[in-house]
Formats: structure tokens, C-alpha cells, sequence
């Protein structure tokens, strides 16, 4: 699911690389396969923001569920407006890292699509 990163230029942090469960493209960083499954090219559209909605650690990192910016930094109190903007900052922002270890939302994640049902894109 996803490989160590390579040290290029295109990954100067080093993140992990993670394969789509669905299409089997690579993307750096945690926020970069939720950029892509956001965009809903392999995943239903808004599938990816209501998961993070369901999971019980959406009081840690959400603001508010109407709010056009539903996803908050604690750390220094940045908004996003979807869940992939809150990782690519945590993991781009050493002070505010702290969301990335333990990840309960990112095992969730991929718990659930190393066995993907219905989420498919219908094409």
C-alpha cells in the first residue's frame, strides 16, 4: 500500500509513497492519494470528507461540520476546507506535525480500502 519514500526532488521530505487502491498511480505524501480519491476520479464524490466525518477522532481535527473550512489545525489554528489540505500541512509544517503520529484517520483509511466494496467510481 505504500513504499518508503525516495529522496528526488519531486519528495525532498522523504514522505511515503501510497498506491490508489483503485487505479494503481502513486502519489507522495498521505495528502496526495486524498488529493487524488478528493478530486473523485476513483472514489465516490464527498466519500472521502464524510469518512472523516464518521471517524470518532473528528473532534480532534474538525471545526465544524457546516463550516465551508471543516478541518482545523490545533497548532496553530489553520483552517481547510477538506481533509487533504490538514494533512499536506501537517506534514509540510514541522509544529504542526503532531496530526500525523498516531494517524487513527489515515489507518482507517486504509483498513478500509485494502478491501474496497462499493466505493468504486462509476465509469
Amino acid at each position: 500500500m505504500y513504499h518508503p519514500g525516495s529522496q528526488q526532488d519531486s519528495n525532498p521530505l522523504n514522505l511515503p509513497i501510497y498506491e490508489c487502491w483503485f487505479c494503481g498511480t502513486n502519489w507522495v505524501g498521505f495528502s496526495g492519494i486524498l488529493f487524488h480519491l478528493e478530486d473523485g476520479r476513483c472514489v465516490k464524490p464527498n466519500r472521502i470528507r464524510t469518512f472523516a466525518f464518521e471517524t470518532p477522532e473528528y473532534g480532534f481535527y474538525g471545526n465544524h461540520l457546516t463550516d465551508e473550512n471543516a478541518f482545523y489545525c490545533h497548532g496553530c489554528h489553520a483552517q481547510f476546507p477538506q481533509i487533504s489540505y490538514l494533512y499536506y500541512h501537517a506534514e509540510h509544517t514541522p509544529a504542526c506535525s503532531y496530526l500525523l503520529n498516531p494517524s487513527a484517520l489515515r489507518d482507517f483509511y486504509i483498513e478500509y480500502y485494502e478491501c474496497p466494496g462499493s466505493d468504486y467510481r462509476d465509469y
